[in-house]
């Protein structure tokens, strides 16, 4: 059974990497037509405000489920909201598989729903070698029309730097299916312990680079129950653009066992 669920990692990763290469080297420019940003959870899609894969697997033997709400407050166009739900399993190897249900839309119109699957693997642990070294990848899929959206592939970095203080790094490109158009992507990230259960989120990234568009977000993360349940809020905008506010809410709890 691990075998075979070995080699479903590696064929994710595979054909996320394919595509990539298949659809050409030219960087996105503006108008891409995709929906949402470079998430936490290893997607390119709405909801989740962190866009930065970690170097970080969860427990073995364990399943997370994270909750999502993102509320985009645009500039002359209407709001817009979207929501994601997202479980992520992992056996006994280096790597984890995720799967993510949503919707996107403005307020006044009906939402648009998306399915995201998502699978990281780690050449390096941090509680193993100081530092987490990786690779992930995935695939968006529109639900509404059927076809498949976004598909990308990212080296995540991650190191623990002194007691409170832990910093990523994510270098990798994305395919836009809508726009035919590819971009590389870059993301930086500090988390800061404050106090025990109290966390401080910052986050830097780009998937535009040739209009040098930056999207930066700050968060504040909650954690109770022996570190089994997070509690997010945080603020995003685009830096270099004048984008309108995102404002985001994330629980994420440690539910399974087997």
């Amino acid at each position: 059974m691990q075998r075979i669920a070995g080699w479903w990692v590696a064929v994710w990763l595979g054909a996320a990497g394919a595509a990539l290469l298949s659809s050409g080297t030219a960087a996105a420019g503006g108008g891409s037509g995709h929906l949402g940003g470079f998430g936490g959870a290893g997607y390119p899609l709405p909801a989740d405000g962190y866009r930065l894969v970690e170097a970080e697997l969860i427990d073995r033997r364990s399943g997370r489920v994270e909750l999502r709400h993102q509320h985009f407050d645009e500039r002359g166009v209407a709001d817009r909201i979207a929501t994601l739900g997202t479980l992520t399993l992992r056996r006994t190897g280096a790597w984890q598989s995720s799967i993510g249900v949503g919707t996107y839309g403005a307020e006044e119109t009906d939402a648009a729903g998306f399915i995201n699957l998502h699978s990281r693997a780690l050449l390096r642990e941090v509680d193993r070698d100081g530092y987490g070294l990786g690779i992930a990848g995935g695939v968006h899929y529109n639900v509404n029309d059927e076809r498949r959206d976004d598909h990308y592939l990212v080296i995540p970095l991650t190191v623990e730097w002194g007691r409170r203080t832990t910093l990523h790094a994510n270098i990798g490109g994305i395919h836009y299916r809508q726009a035919d158009e590819t971009a590389g992507l870059w993301a930086l990230a500090l988390d800061w312990q404050l106090a025990r259960r109290w966390e401080v989120l910052f986050q830097f990234s780009s998937d535009t680079l040739s209009e040098s568009k930056v999207h930066g977000v700050t968060g504040l993360r909650y954690t109770v129950l022996d570190e089994l349940v997070q509690i997010d809020v945080g603020y995003g905008r685009e830096l270099t653009s004048g984008g309108g506010d995102q404002y985001h809410f994330g629980l994420q709890f440690d539910a399974i066992r087997f």
